[in-house]
């Protein structure tokens, strides 16, 4: 005889904490933010020209500057997150637009830094430099896209 799992027999209160666990999208991964050096002129954009931006479409900023675009390594949560929520794509799909852009010869992919550290330090010592951080991460002299200058 085959036995079934009765879920009459959770709690109440267990079976609302685990929906709630399954089906709420935050507090796996933080926010994040993105970041441009302080020389760029381009302040607000949507989502379809950061997404040509971080897949190396569009190679200078318009005040003829070039972009140089920095981001965290492919496995590390934050990337993750900021690939769906931000470019609103999956963060392998990313990937494989930078290994096809580098395999056929048509770019170079973006440059890789180590640490949230350094991707602070980057984008602050960078000519038109952008990338992205918790949003919880202290910045100062970067302009964080979306958000008003004081």
């Amino acid at each position: 005889m085959r036995k079934y799992f009765k879920w009459h027999r959770i709690p109440p209160a267990f079976a609302l904490a685990l929906c709630i666990g399954l089906f709420s999208g935050g507090g796996a991964f933080a926010e994040t933010k993105v970041l441009i050096s302080n020389d760029v002129p381009t302040r607000n954009f949507d989502t379809s020209y950061l997404n040509q931006i971080f897949a190396m479409q569009i190679r200078r900023w318009p005040n003829g500057t070039p972009i140089q675009v920095f981001v965290l390594p492919s496995t590390d949560p934050k990337h993750r997150e900021f690939v769906v929520n931000h470019l609103k794509i999956q963060a392998h799909q990313m990937d494989r637009i930078w290994n096809r852009m580098l395999f056929t010869g048509t770019g170079k992919p973006p440059t890789v830094v180590n640490s949230e550290r350094d991707m602070y330090l980057k984008i602050r010592t960078t000519p038109g430099a952008i990338g992205y951080l918790s949003a919880d991460y202290p910045v100062e002299n970067v302009h964080v896209l979306g958000e008003k200058k004081q």
